[in-house]
């Protein structure tokens, strides 16, 4: 008896749960409802704010493309649940890493909210003493070769003794490393004083390599040109420069004072060294710098 009285609850459970899903009405907030789960006004406003669509666009065909988007999505999400997909270790892991990420930059965000937004004495100050973003502001174009981190790195020391993209190419032909020819842009706005004097200082034509989303990329400055920035670009960039900077000595100082209260232990192999705990800072709402890129 006891047993049949347990199953009874789970039956009239289930059955509870299937009336509610089926009063369940597309009204209000809720724009859509696929197979029982809500798709609100918000989400739908959310998804369509981050498209930033133009002025002039038929708001209603763009609201109806998004909404049959989020339907489509929401049904392939319910299809790979039934597929027991959400219950995966890769999948675990890597929604456990977006959401911490998600929450990050939505701490760096909040707290960008609070920096005041300097004032003109101050965005001149910092427009005056920053010239490579903003006088002397320039762009270099690069011919690029792209290549995978070899599994032994110290091979990369044959090519110290080349002074040409061409004999770079050359050499890694010989060694059997495959590369990708590109073309890119480097701008002095996001590069470091140190680094850009660096820059600067090499023959025409001398190669550099720069790391980028786990590849090597060697480059060569083909040529160099001015980018103008009139003071009506240069205030609303060193304002946000400014507020940049304050955020990251914030997002250090929270992290230095979390590591002084927190309980942190490591597996015995697993200590990470303290050159290599470096603060990482609070995400940056904007950057003024352009990126490099083919």
């Amino acid at each position: 008896m006891p047993k049949l009285r347990s199953a009874s609850i789970i039956a009239l459970t289930s059955a509870v749960l299937l009336v509610t899903a089926c009063q369940k009405k597309a009204e209000g907030q809720v724009v859509a409802i696929v197979n029982g789960e809500e798709i609100t006004l918000t989400e739908l406003n959310a998804e369509i704010a981050d498209l930033n669509v133009p002025a002039n666009a038929d708001k209603e065909a763009v609201r109806n493309q998004v909404l049959q988007r989020m339907v489509d999505r929401r049904l392939l999400v319910q299809a790979a649940k039934e597929a027991g997909l959400d219950r995966d270790p890769q999948f675990l892991t890597q929604q456990r890493r977006m959401e911490e990420q998600l929450l990050v930059s939505m701490y760096g965000k909040k707290t960008m909210d609070s920096i005041r937004v300097p004032d003109q004495t101050a965005i001149d100050k910092y427009i005056s003493t920053h010239p490579t973003q903003f006088a002397d502001r320039k762009r270099f174009k690069l011919d690029q070769l792209q290549i995978d981190v070899p599994a032994d790195p110290t091979r990369l020391k044959e090519l110290e003794s080349a002074h040409s993209l061409a004999e770079v190419a050359t050499r890694l032909t010989a060694m059997g490393i495959a590369f990708q020819r590109g073309t890119g842009t480097l701008d002095s706005a996001g590069v470091a004083p140190e680094m850009l004097q660096r820059l600067q200082s090499l023959p025409p034509g001398e190669p550099f390599i720069v790391p980028r989303n786990g590849k090597l990329v060697i480059n060569a400055i083909t040529a160099v040109e001015s980018v103008a920035v009139s003071p009506e670009q240069a205030r609303p960039i060193a304002a946000q420069a400014i507020r940049n900077e304050e955020l990251n000595k914030v997002g250090e100082q929270r992290l230095k004072e979390a590591k002084t209260k927190a309980k942190i232990e490591f597996q015995p192999g697993y200590e990470v060294k303290a050159d290599a705990a470096k603060p990482a800072a609070l995400p940056a709402a904007g950057n003024a710098a352009e990126p490099a890129g083919n």
